[in-house]
């Protein structure tokens, strides 16, 4: 697309938030930034501190500073690119379940394709919930390329899927309409509208894994990729208006996007692929020779000046000893290139790119955790400025490279860190010690245990150069302090993350799994691994009888894939516990202790995904009334098999309140089921619903000074009850898709944290914010 300014232009509109976290509401967060893969950069054609970024997770990211702070939205679903209006700087769009436009600036959002007249129902399906749009004509539409005019806004160009057959459309009204001109083959990648071609015929560049689809004077034909090329994995591409020409860049080979690459280079055309030239030979005069190929991973040019091209690379070996990582930059089309981020992988050690700002994650971990980026995105109008994002970080450079600033945490006097807004970690709880209120943890996965000692203002890393085995220190799934005792704690870690999601078991199985139980008696400043007699395994919880003796407490401890273990001396010494646990790997999860009577429960995740109940894969639920040393079944309610948490209520001895997540009908249009809260007043002999609508909740929690429960799950809300669970009310404000977990505020009563799967950890009110505008407008996205 075109990015030129004209009298269409309208300035952006100005931040008129107060909230000082970025938000338009009353919520904020408590965290660090980043931590996280980030995807998609794109910069604003008016104004270079504009950008969007969006997250696998979920979540997506708006600057209006250059990422001094970011505003989280969500789009229901990961976003799979942005596009701004070349001529009217409030107007963006956003691909995730849906095609959206946004024409407030990125404020709010409304549904543009498929048109809202003829979605009749919105479902969630599966382990993570995802949601789709049932048409009335029961058809699956996508939207994988989209353009906007550069003379015209109202004229739109889409590859749209339909039951996966893709074409090729165009509408003049904005989107309301749209009319095919052509097939397309499968793997579209990108649309490009060529500048000064007939407002009413443009040439058209449809960019795919294995060809260039063109149209010009109306008429279509297909360019293959380049010789030896049978997979590209991603276009640039920009109009250079000395040559009047339309510049394309792409690039293939074996890359993280590609395992199977084959044809290795950096691909230039001017001709929309008639003809393609490989300019990677100016990159790889720094390799040494006879060395294998280096990895593309992404290309970006601007669209304005195609001249200057940046390319993220890995595996590039410049010495006997040193691979480096980073980004090179050309400015004469690709012809010679300079190496502009730099991260140097040697024998003796990693060295951080000399021009690249200090930040945590390259502190923490070095080069090789965030690694070189997945996505660059270049301002249209100024080739100087690009955002780069990768495993855990997003970056900027406004020199072309010649510096990196990271723009996702603020380092703070005391040597901790604070987030910008990008919010991108995946959780399980928020921990205060009790016995010290300012200072606190965040059980993580991928990024390990984080740490503030100022209450949550700040964050750093808990798992470094400090007993921690490394081969643990991947994810915390629990953290458990000692009521009397200062500075003992338990922990339990793993190398496995994002458990009990089935992805992480499906293909390999549990056995392979490593972790175990620590424990501190310094709040943390060392720690020391006691799981001896369980041997490796992925432990996802620590229970403490806190009626035992304080100098011997006893624990439990669930092992996933192991079962139950139990300890009578603080965590020496472990025994197994599963007597009357079925199965031969039981996926223990979660086990409460009842405070009247001393009974355990034990949530046992399920470990198929069958839409049937009743077979050995179904999760379970377990009580024992003599400490673990024998178990028996309890039931679930009728069509229940994903159990996730079980919350006992007290004052009242036989009321249980069950969190589920709801079986997968294989029916195309038919969301789950067998999911939500149920409550049972007998000890789970009957159960009822009373959280149906809601098919994927995680955790339910209690806070005991205000007798209010909370419970969230993957469908974007949180709930509470003030009535033991009978009714539960959205929690408004919060948002993000995939939550995990509520955690009182210990310091306030009136405010929470909630726990997600990718978005961070949200802090704000616990009664919600009732004027808190959602992200999407369509009322057919409402919640309640």
């Amino acid at each position: 697309m075109a990015c030129s300014r004209d009298k269409h232009t309208v300035e952006v509109k100005n931040d008129t938030t107060t909230n000082p976290n970025g938000r338009n509401d009353a919520w904020g967060f408590a965290g660090y930034g980043g931590g996280g893969a980030m995807f998609y950069p794109a910069v604003s054609p008016f104004n270079p501190n504009q950008a969007l970024v969006a997250c696998d997770m979920t979540g997506s990211f708006i600057t209006l500073n250059g990422g001094k702070t970011w505003r989280m939205f969500n789009l229901r679903g990961p976003v799979h690119y942005f596009v701004y209006d070349p001529l009217d700087s409030n107007t963006m769009y956003a691909n995730s379940i849906g095609l959206f436009k946004s024409s407030d600036g990125g404020t709010t959002w409304s549904l543009l394709y498929p048109n809202p007249a003829a979605v009749t129902a919105l479902i969630s399906k599966g382990d993570h919930a995802s949601e789709e749009l049932v048409t009335n004509d029961s058809t699956q539409r996508h939207v994988p390329a989209f353009a906007v005019d550069p003379e015209d806004s109202k004229k739109l160009y889409a590859a749209i899927s339909i039951d996966k057959a893709i074409g090729f459309y165009a509408s003049r009204d904005g989107g309301l309409q749209w009319t095919k001109e052509t097939d397309l083959p499968i793997d579209v990648k990108n649309i490009y509208v060529v500048p000064g071609t007939p407002r009413n015929s443009r040439t058209i560049y449809v960019a795919t894994s294995q060809s260039v689809v063109v149209r010009q004077n109306g008429h279509w034909k297909t360019n293959p990729s380049p010789q030896g090329v049978h997979g590209l994995t991603t276009f640039s591409g920009g109009f250079d208006k000395a040559t009047e020409k339309f510049v394309l860049y792409a690039i293939a080979g074996k890359s993280y996007f590609d395992a199977e690459g084959t044809g290795s280079g950096i691909f230039y055309t001017d001709d929309g692929g008639a003809t393609w030239q490989n300019r990677e030979s100016g990159l790889l005069k720094y390799q040494v020779s006879a060395a294998p190929l280096p990895e593309y991973r992404t290309v970006a040019t601007s669209a304005a000046h195609p001249e200057t091209v940046y390319i993220s690379y890995n595996s590039l070996k410049v010495h006997a000893d040193t691979t480096c990582i980073g980004v090179a930059r050309s400015d004469d089309f690709g012809k010679t290139w300079t190496l502009a981020w730099k991260d140097k992988l040697t024998k003796g050690g990693n060295i951080v790119s000399a021009n690249f700002e200090e930040e945590w994650i390259n502190k923490r971990f070095g080069p090789t955790w965030g690694e070189n980026p997945f996505s660059i995105g270049v301002s249209p109008a100024d080739p100087s400025v690009c955002y780069a994002t990768d495993f855990g970080r997003t970056v900027r450079t406004t020199d072309k490279g010649r510096t990196w600033q990271q723009v996702y945490t603020n380092e703070q006097p005391s040597g901790g860190w604070t987030s910008r807004g990008l919010e991108v970690t995946t959780g399980y709880a928020v921990v205060f010690d009790p016995l010290d209120m300012r200072h606190a943890f965040i059980a993580n996965t991928d990024v390990g245990l984080m740490e503030s000692g100022d209450g949550g203002a700040s964050w750093q890393s808990a798992t470094q150069n400090n007993g921690v085995p490394k081969r643990w220190a991947n994810s915390t799934y629990w953290l458990a302090f000692d009521p009397e005792v200062k500075g003992r704690a338990w922990s339990v870690m793993s190398s496995t993350h994002d458990l009990p999601r089935p992805k992480m078991w499906r293909r390999n199985g549990v056995t392979g799994y490593e972790g175990g139980v620590l424990v501190t008696d310094d709040a943390g400043k060392t720690w020391q691994p006691v799981s001896h007699d369980i041997g490796e395994a992925a432990m996802t919880h620590v229970l403490i009888d806190p009626s035992t003796p304080k100098d011997s407490r006893t624990l439990y401890a669930c092992a996933f894939g192991k079962g139950v273990y139990k300890s009578k001396d603080g965590g020496k010494h472990w025994e197994q516990k599963n007597d009357g646990i079925e199965g031969k790997e039981p996926f223990a999860w979660r086990i409460t202790r009842r405070d009247s009577d001393g009974v355990l429960f034990l949530v046992v995740c399920r470990r198929g995904e069958s839409e049937t109940v009743g077979g050995e894969l179904d999760g379970a639920l377990y009580r024992s009334d003599d400490g673990a040393e024998h178990w028996k079944r309890v039931s679930m309610p009728e069509g229940t098999n994903g159990p996730m948490s079980l919350t006992t209520v007290a004052g009242q001895p036989h009321r249980l309140l069950l969190s589920a997540w709801g079986r997968n009908l294989k029916a195309r249009f038919a969301g789950d089921e067998g999911g939500g809260i149920f409550r049972s007043d007998d000890d789970g002999q009957h159960w009822t619903a009373v959280l149906p609508r809601d098919q994927h909740i995680h955790d339910i929690t209690f806070d005991a000074r205000t007798n209010i429960h909370y419970a969230c799950g993957f469908n974007g809300s949180a709930y509470r009850s003030g009535d033991e669970g009978a009714t539960w009310t959205r929690i408004k404000g919060y948002n993000f898709k995939w939550g995990k977990r509520v955690d009182p505020d210990p310091a306030d009563t009136s405010r929470i944290y909630i726990v997600t799967f990718g978005g961070g950890v949200w802090h704000g009110p616990a009664r919600g914010d009732t004027d808190a505008v959602e992200d999407i407008t369509t009322p057919l996205f409402g919640r309640h």
